[in-house]
């Protein structure tokens, strides 16, 4: 056993390393006062692409002796981020940020100047100075375990890709055909198998000089309680590296595929130094340039999902680990796209992981959408039985997650009773607290105003203050559960036009809809012509889809309950005719109310020309009244 491979230096790696954050700091200071001489920093700089690294965060596209793209540090959606390629720097003319490919590493992964120059050294061959012995030792030690742990990883890799296509995998080659998986598509993303056995990983690394402890550290194997030694953690399962952004190999998942295999379906390895769930995207790594030439993601639930996703051709998919979304998820996949459709399983725990989905999304300030599945459907199993083409028409339909977010509450709440809909109330103002956009904002608020029937501006009042307006807000639902009042004669012209529809042409064609008190009514009658079916009757059931207001709609569904027929035809005439006259003459009665009082706050000395005019109306609407139509 060498003494690079040490346990001590090994386990004391797998400490966190703390980065300083840094601010209008020169590089001189950031680098410990001159520890890493200029002209090695320069070498550096002269040896890393600037190009190339930033090609890793942003899609770039050429333009003349630049490169353009979209910038990573504040959502746009004109590209204003150039990169000069043969200057060595970055500049963005939307945000301000700009500097050389130390400066976009610090900023984009939040390293310390040391760390990043350091990184960019290994990468491109640059041999950094001696330090003091005690500073290289712990140097030496956080670099060697780095490369341990990336060795075992590596080594963990190809075994088990070598197993699923020798005999010994040969049942998980056929499994995988059958769900669609070919050989290329295992190869893209190193898929392998993990063999029966107690410690067949453990013992294939062994012969490495790569002891057990080491292993489970690094999350592959577990410790024997009751004797001495290890375990391997995965045990006849298909396996699925997981991968960063530059291809290194972090974890490993495992799948179960036997079905008479009652363990868990999915277990993962380990979390460590180098590697947390929440910071990573299953298959990002293989489909970054696709997203990046796409300009956006498809996100699913599994890695099975990824994997048959790419197999179809869609080749944008990637997943979040098995966890809820994080925000620094998010971030990563902000490198490369705007736009993100959220294809989770159709189930109540997809919704559910969906819509928890939500914060991550509104901080990364995506534009994200949701791919609906039915309940018992995944994206695997649809792609595979429906084929990309279907696929792609559920994402060209999908909707905004804030839209499908409200939805989903409040459905099951339209025309229900009060403590329902105040319930989905209550989850709507959890979904809308976190949107920072006004305008998105000012949208689905009115949307929710409509949908259970309160003011946007109490709405508001209730989302920023839920209990001191929650009081007004049950009255407010209590009172749209009530149908709208309407004077005798406005709802009896209600009812004989909805069961006699040939009147409602003489009643508009002589503009008594100008006449009513309700605005409702006027409105809905306005918009029934449509409604008349070409034998002249209307659709009683199909025209309460067309009425928003809910007290209204009530009122309508009243007036639709009276007799199929009032009366006989002279009767009906006369009816019609009496609520015309009594409509005609309640609306004489307002208006020279009105007049009064418009006339009691004019004076006449100053404002003679009003008073005149008001005058004249009043008598004229008094002539009105007087009519015989009126009487």
């Amino acid at each position: 056993m060498t003494a690079a491979f040490q346990p001590l230096h090994f386990s004391a790696c797998f400490a966190p390393v703390r980065g300083l954050r840094h601010g209008t700091r020169t590089y001189q200071e950031m680098n410990f006062m001159g520890r890493i001489p200029e002209d090695v920093i320069d070498e550096v700089l002269r040896r890393a692409d600037i190009v190339q690294t930033i090609s890793t965060y942003v899609t770039l596209k050429k333009a003349g002796a630049n490169h353009k793209g979209l910038c990573p540090f504040h959502n746009e959606k004109t590209p204003s981020f150039n990169v000069h390629q043969a200057k060595g720097i970055y500049k963005c003319f939307g945000c301000g940020a700009g500097g050389n490919v130390i400066g976009f590493l610090m900023a984009i992964e939040g390293w310390n100047f040391p760390e990043t120059v350091r990184y960019l050294a290994e990468r491109h061959g640059v041999e950094l100075p001696e330090e003091s012995e005690e500073e290289r030792a712990e140097s030496d030690k956080k670099r060697e375990g780095k490369k341990l742990y990336f060795r075992i990883m590596d080594l963990a890799r190809t075994y088990y890709e070598d197993n699923l296509w020798s005999e010994v995998g040969r049942a998980a080659q056929l499994y995988l055909s059958e769900r669609g998986i070919d050989e290329a598509t295992s190869r893209k993303f190193a898929l392998g198998y993990a063999p029966q056995g107690w410690q067949g990983l453990l013992d294939h690394l062994e012969k490495e000089n790569i002891p057990g402890s080491w292993v489970t550290k690094a999350g592959l194997a577990l410790e024997r309680r009751e004797q001495n030694g290890f375990y391997d953690r995965f045990r006849h399962r298909i396996m699925f590296p997981v991968q960063d952004i530059w291809g290194n190999t972090l974890a490993f998942g495992g799948r179960v595929f036997a079905a008479d295999d009652d363990g868990p379906k999915y277990i993962n390895s380990s979390e460590t130094s180098y590697y947390t769930k929440g910071h990573q995207l299953y298959g990002l790594y293989t489909a970054k340039q696709a997203i990046q030439q796409e300009g956006w993601a498809l996100l699913v639930e599994g890695n099975f999902d990824v994997i048959a996703l790419h197999a179809q051709g869609i080749e944008v998919a990637v997943a979040p680990m098995g966890t809820a979304l994080t925000a620094e998820q998010t971030k990563l996949l902000g490198r490369y796209c705007r736009e993100v459709y959220i294809a989770f399983d159709g189930d109540s725990a997809g919704e559910d992981a969906t819509e928890r989905s939500m914060a991550a999304t509104y901080e990364a300030e995506l534009d994200v959408r949701v791919v609906r599945f039915d309940e018992t459907d995944d994206p695997d199993s649809f792609v595979r039985r429906e084929g990309k083409q279907a696929l792609e028409a559920k994402i060209k339909a999908a909707p905004p997650i804030i839209g499908w977010a409200l939805d989903r509450v409040l459905a099951p709440a339209e025309g229900n009773e009060v403590e329902k809909k105040l319930g989905a109330l209550e989850d709507a103002g959890k979904i809308l607290k976190d949107v920072k956009n006004q305008v998105t904002w000012e949208h689905y608020a009115q949307e929710v105003s409509r949908r259970l029937d309160i003011e946007p501006q109490l709405l508001r009042e209730y989302i920023q203050r839920p209990k001191m307006a929650a009081q007004r807000v049950r009255q407010a639902i209590e009172d749209s559960q009530r149908p709208l009042e309407l004077p005798p004669a406005e709802f009896g012209i209600l009812t004989v036009i909805l069961d006699s529809p040939k009147f409602l042409a003489h009643f508009l064609e002589n503009s008594f809809d100008g006449l009513l008190s309700s605005s409702e009514l006027a409105s809905f009658l306005r918009a029934l012509p449509d409604q008349i079916q070409e034998d002249g009757k209307i659709s009683h059931a199909s025209v309460l889809q067309y009425v928003e207001n809910q007290a209204f709609k009530r009122t309508v569904e009243q007036a639709l309950m009276a007799p199929e027929e009032l009366y006989t035809a002279e009767r009906t005439q006369r009816f019609y005719d009496d609520c015309v006259r009594a409509i005609k003459k309640q609306w004489a009665e307002r208006t020279l109310k009105e007049l009064n009082r418009e006339l009691a706050q004019t004076n006449f000395m100053t404002e003679r020309e009003k008073y005149q005019q008001l005058s004249e109306q009043k008598l004229m609407v008094e002539r009105f009244r007087q009519s015989p139509d009126t009487r």
